[in-house]
């Protein structure tokens, strides 16, 4: 009985050019605590398995959600003074590239929790202590998840404000593997799991939000990188 706790942090660079890779560190650990119904706390030694979609899916529009949230504070605002709310505004992370063909009437697909997939429906197990890491790009060569506007001196805090898993359960995946355990995804599997009344029914697993953002300025390449970045434009 009860909901098992973890805690989240963030990691990354304080600084990055523009045209280069830049990704978040982000680490999900099993702190041994289990929340019962009356909220009360106990500790634990059993493994838990979750599906990891569901914590890191930046397309995920649930509301349950609220996921990855990424603000700007630019040195030409009225007020240079970061530690002021209205001096930061919310920028929208996307790279242009989320739109796809994606086949969405064909019937569900039964997928096995032991067996991962390329489709970011993986599955991992944690002991108390244990930390899964994982990492949320912001920008590469190609691509950027920042504003196109982003110029050096720009200041960005990323933080990650919690979600819910859509999928849980007691165990290691050994144990469900030999339980030969499934759950029910969508056709295209990149999306939330679909309930069976069959299901086992499991109280919600809510990721928290880190208690502390990251932040990075965005600083000059030089003049090498600059002509780099033109030539990949070009």
């Amino acid at each position: 009985p009860g909901t098992p706790i973890l805690s989240v942090k963030l990691e990354a660079p304080s600084t990055t050019p523009l045209g280069t890779v830049f990704a978040v560190t982000l680490k999900f650990t099993y702190t041994g605590q289990v929340v019962g119904p009356d909220s009360k706390k106990t500790t634990t030694d059993r493994p838990i398995t979750f599906r990891c979609w569901s914590v890191v899916a930046s397309h995920d529009t649930n509301p349950s959600r609220e996921g990855f949230w990424l603000y700007r504070h630019r040195p030409s605002d009225n007020s240079n003074d970061v530690s002021k709310e209205d001096a930061w505004e919310v920028c929208d992370m996307d790279d242009g590239s989320c739109g796809a063909f994606v086949i969405v009437n064909d019937p569900g697909k039964e997928v096995r929790v032991a067996m991962n997939s390329a489709l970011t429906t993986d599955f991992t197990s944690l002991r108390p202590g244990e930390t899964w890491t994982t990492s949320e790009m912001l920008q590469s060569v190609y691509w950027s998840l920042l504003p196109d506007d982003t110029a050096p001196g720009d200041r960005f805090r990323f933080c990650f404000k919690g979600a819910f898993v859509d999928w849980w359960d007691w165990g290691d995946l050994k144990e469900h593997e030999e339980a030969q355990t499934t759950v029910m995804l969508p056709c295209w599997e990149a999306g939330r799991v679909i309930v069976r009344e069959t299901d086992k029914k499991m109280p919600t697993l809510v990721i928290p939000g880190a208690d502390e953002m990251v932040e990075f300025v965005i600083v000059d390449g030089g003049p090498e990188r600059r002509r780099e970045i033109r030539v990949l434009i070009e």
